[in-house]
């Protein structure tokens, strides 16, 4: 259990008998972004019937979580309410060992299942629509399979940081992705960021020259405020991704990015590592155990 001190629950308003319940509470939204879930039971005796719910809430940077439970009689919930909170550490960082077991259990799948969505859209189009399908979606067969699934995005976190990139920066950004093993089916988060992208071309007859050939080339700037992509392919200083409305407006396609020093020219990049749910703080659940 975490040292994390009680939140305050303002049970006064009545948040826990709406439905849904009003909640995470703006005390524990305060705290960064995070996801939540609930569940409801009773229990029905002659006189009336007793409500119990559960919520977990799990933030996105920490990995930390808080479950509250509350029970109150529907014939008075302010009068009969009482509540409980359970507060649980973030876990440990991920060894390279077990990063690395991570890309073999998940990353291979991720980017397969990005590549069969090509020329297609994917749920509302939007990027981080994209990663979110098709973490559901693997989670959902591991489920299956009796396998631990992948931990779903949490906001514009996907499992663990293994990188940040900004531009301009005070050294070089060459190598960063070999150093920090960047592979198929790790996740790439931009915030602010612009490319300047050098295109070659297919080779053209010089105009009024007989058998002389001119190599083409073009350019293009790409401007992206916030961003979510699949890495399939790492070539050099560039990542080769599958993107949801980006170089296809609100379908799925590829794009090449180099977060190199000639590339990028501005903004913050994250790559992340898809992890399971156990790694990632567990998963969020409305169990509530009694210990």
């Amino acid at each position: 259990m975490a040292d994390q001190r009680d939140f305050d629950l303002a049970l006064s308003t009545k948040w826990f008998a709406k439905e849904p319940p009003a909640f995470p509470l703006p005390s524990m939204k305060a705290l960064g972004p995070c996801t939540s879930t609930y569940g409801w039971t009773w229990e029905q005796d002659f006189s009336d019937t007793t409500k119990i719910l559960i919520c977990a809430v799990l933030w996105a940077d920490t990995k930390a979580m808080t479950k509250v439970r509350v029970t109150w009689k529907r014939s008075d919930p302010l009068g009969t309410v009482k509540a409980e909170q359970k507060h649980y550490r973030a876990p440990p960082p991920p060894s390279e060992e077990n990063l690395d077991k991570a890309h073999k259990l998940y990353g291979e799948n991720i980017a397969a299942w990005a590549e069969d969505t090509m020329g297609t859209t994917v749920g509302d189009g939007e990027c981080w629509t994209l990663i979110h399908r098709a973490l559901m979606d693997i989670a959902d067969t591991y489920r299956q399979y009796g396998k631990e699934p992948p931990l779903v995005s949490q906001g514009r976190t996907h499992g663990y940081p293994i990188l940040n990139i900004t531009a301009p920066s005070v050294g070089s950004n060459a190598g960063l992705l070999q150093l920090a093993d960047v592979r198929r089916g790790d996740i790439l988060e931009l915030k602010s960021a612009h490319f300047h992208i050098i295109t070659e071309e297919a080779p053209k007859k010089v105009p009024g020259q007989w058998g002389k050939w001119q190599k083409g080339a073009g350019e293009k700037n790409i401007r992206l405020s916030h961003h979510t992509a699949i890495v399939v392919g790492v070539e050099g200083d560039a990542v080769k991704v599958v993107e949801q409305n980006g170089s296809v407006p609100g379908g799925v396609g590829v794009e090449r990015y180099d977060l190199g020093d000639t590339g990028m020219k501005r903004g913050e990049v994250d790559v992340f590592r898809v992890v399971g749910e156990t790694m990632g703080g567990g998963g969020l659940t409305v169990e509530w155990d009694d210990e």
